[in-house]
Formats: C-alpha cells, structure tokens, sequence
C-alpha cells in the first residue's frame, strides 16, 4: 500500500479507537444546525420587526418611506450618498391630553433629498420622477440638494 493509503487507515483506526464517536458527531451535527436556524431566524425577526415598526405610527410610516427611497435612490447610475427627510403637514392635528389625534393621515408637506452625483440635471430628474412615483407628491414640494 501506499503511504497515503497507510496514513488514512490510521487515522480512522484512531478515530474507531475513540469510545462513543457517534455521540461527538451527532452533538456536533445538531449544533451546527442549531446555529444555521438561529441565524435565519434572527434576520426574519429583526425584518418582521421593523415592518410591524413602520406601520403601526406615523414616524414608523415615515421612517420607513425614507429607508426605502434611500435604499433605492442609490441604484440610480452617479447617484451615491443619499440621505432623505420627509415631513409632514400636521395642521390637521389635533392634541389632548398629549396626544396627538388625526382625522386622517397628514399628507407629506416636503422632502428634502441630498445625494451626490445630482449635480447633473439629467440625473436631479430621474431622482426626482422616482421621488414622485413612490410618495406620488408634485415636484414644487421635493429638494434635491447636492451633497458634493
């Protein structure tokens, strides 16, 4: 026989040599398991978290509009850093007893958007037509800054 034949037939004498082996794989079989559920498990919680976040309040609602608009706004070709703040129109609001009480949801009053790369005309647009498909508000109520 070969040596690398030998060595490996030694090896796995040893490891028959090794009382209960079965036992050490199967502990480490189920913990490597437990690890890859826990982590997926992990990522759906934090997700079904932070969706349940933005919709049950307004700032959730809003927190959650500029996430995305950031998330997105970036995939934009030469646009790159983007940062979005949304307000609202709260005219409508009414408060007591320190609450704040709404006959209907104020509809967003501005936004100011600063990214770089919208120095470019072509570009301030696009990043402005994907604003206004996805908060559907006019062109007069969007800013969009450069940030260069």
């Amino acid at each position: 026989m070969s040596d690398g034949k030998k060595s490996g037939l030694k090896i796995f004498d040893k490891l028959k040599k090794i009382k209960h082996i079965e036992i050490y794989i199967a502990v480490i079989f189920i913990v490597i398991i437990l690890l890859i559920y826990m982590s997926t498990n992990k990522t759906k919680t934090s997700k079904q978290t932070k969706e349940n976040k933005s919709n049950t309040t307004i700032t959730g609602y809003i927190e959650h509009l500029e996430d995305n608009l950031e998330e997105i706004l970036p995939d934009i070709k030469g646009v790159s850093n983007v940062n979005v703040l949304i307000t609202l129109d709260m005219d409508t609001a009414t408060v007591k007893d320190s609450n704040i009480l709404l006959d209907k949801f104020p509809e967003i009053k501005g936004i100011v958007i600063t990214a770089k790369g919208v120095k470019d005309t072509t570009l301030k647009m696009k990043v402005l037509r994907a604003v206004q498909t996805v908060v559907d508000v006019n062109n007069g109520r969007i800013e969009i800054l450069s940030s260069e």
